[in-house]
């Protein structure tokens, strides 16, 4: 693990940082959405998310720099569940840094917030977070089949989660 990384909490001065990762198609593909998110967009969908309690969204730090976004997001007291997501500036992937990441949200989700289910969707083609996400323990709960329209394409995604008592 590096030492380096760490997590904050989304501010309002991060939104020009966000803006930068929402208009990079290698992330946003991923993501399951269009490259083209203007700033005032991207401000009102901050300011919603500051007044609900149903989000907690981070930026990943590496030493004091912003590297990326992670968090867990449509949190549900009643059933104890949240969705996680995580975009790493393609400059800092292939570091090690999303397990990490993925890692400590987990724990957060499962010691903080004392979450039953952490779930997350991830596009078929995208072997490497598979593939970290499957490390942390996640498991394919199902395939959705053509189910996101992008880039002028149907795209199929798996269903993954974990389980609190699963959990290491």
């Amino acid at each position: 693990m590096d030492n380096h990384i760490r997590v904050r909490p989304l501010e309002k001065d991060d939104i020009p940082f966000m803006h930068k990762l929402y208009n990079q198609k290698e992330i946003m593909d991923y993501w399951f959405l269009e490259a083209h998110f203007p700033q005032d967009r991207i401000t009102s969908g901050y300011d919603q998310m500051k007044e609900s309690d149903k989000h907690r969204r981070f930026v990943i730090c590496k030493d004091e720099k912003s590297i990326g976004l992670t968090g867990l997001y449509d949190i549900d007291p009643i059933h104890r569940n949240a969705e996680f997501g995580i975009m790493i500036d393609p400059v800092y992937q292939g570091n090690g840094y999303a397990t990490e990441i993925t890692e400590m949200m987990v724990d957060y989700g499962f010691r903080t917030l004392n979450l039953h289910k952490i779930h997350l969707v991830v596009a078929t083609e995208n072997k490497p977070a598979a593939h970290i996400y499957e490390k942390v323990g996640f498991h394919v709960e199902g395939e959705m089949k053509e189910h996101f329209f992008t880039n002028g394409a149907y795209r199929d995604a798996y269903m993954m989660a974990i389980f609190q008592n699963q959990r290491k």
